[in-house]
This record gives C-alpha cells, sequence and structure tokens, in this order.
C-alpha cells in the first residue's frame, strides 16, 4: 500500500477516520512508510505530505474586473480626449 492508497482507505473507513492517535500511528507503523512520511500524515500536515509525494503546488490565478466606476471615468477621459483632439485639427 503506499501514502495515496492510505489516503484513500482512511477516506471510507469511517472507524479508521475517527480513530485515535495511538491507533493512526499503530496502522502507519505496520504499513512501512518512512517517518518523515508517517509524521506528514500524523501531524496533518498537507503541505509536507505534498512534498513528500511530489505534488505541485497550488497555483491560483485570478482576474479582476474593474468596478463601474472605474469605467465610467475613463470613458470621461477618452470624451474628453476625443474633444480635445477635434479642437486641434
Amino acid at each position: 500500500m503506499d501514502a495515496i492508497d492510505f489516503l484513500e482507505q482512511l477516506g471510507r473507513n469511517a472507524r479508521l477516520r475517527h480513530a485515535p492517535t495511538t491507533e493512526l500511528e499503530r496502522v502507519l507503523a505496520a504499513s512501512g512508510f518512512e517517518p518523515s512520511l508517517r509524521s506528514a500524515l500524523l501531524a496533518d500536515d498537507a503541505v509536507r505530505l505534498g512534498e513528500l509525494l511530489g505534488a505541485q503546488p497550488n497555483i491560483c490565478c485570478l482576474v479582476e474586473k474593474p468596478d463601474q466606476e472605474d469605467d465610467e471615468e475613463e470613458e470621461e477621459e477618452d470624451f474628453e480626449d476625443d474633444e480635445e483632439a477635434v479642437r486641434l485639427r
């Protein structure tokens, strides 16, 4: 069993999911996982667990919609620029 299989089993098995730490320690010790992996699982350290398993970091890309007020100001500026361009001709 690898770490992903263990996590899947942990999610499926309510008894194991709600087991005391000593029970989890016993199960993990019997699994043969490396001590660093066992400690990350017991500490519920998702970041460290991801590092140990070679997971890519989560990247979030956001696009912010400009406020309506900003759009109106830009339109007024564009209108003023157009008026100035017409006067210069």
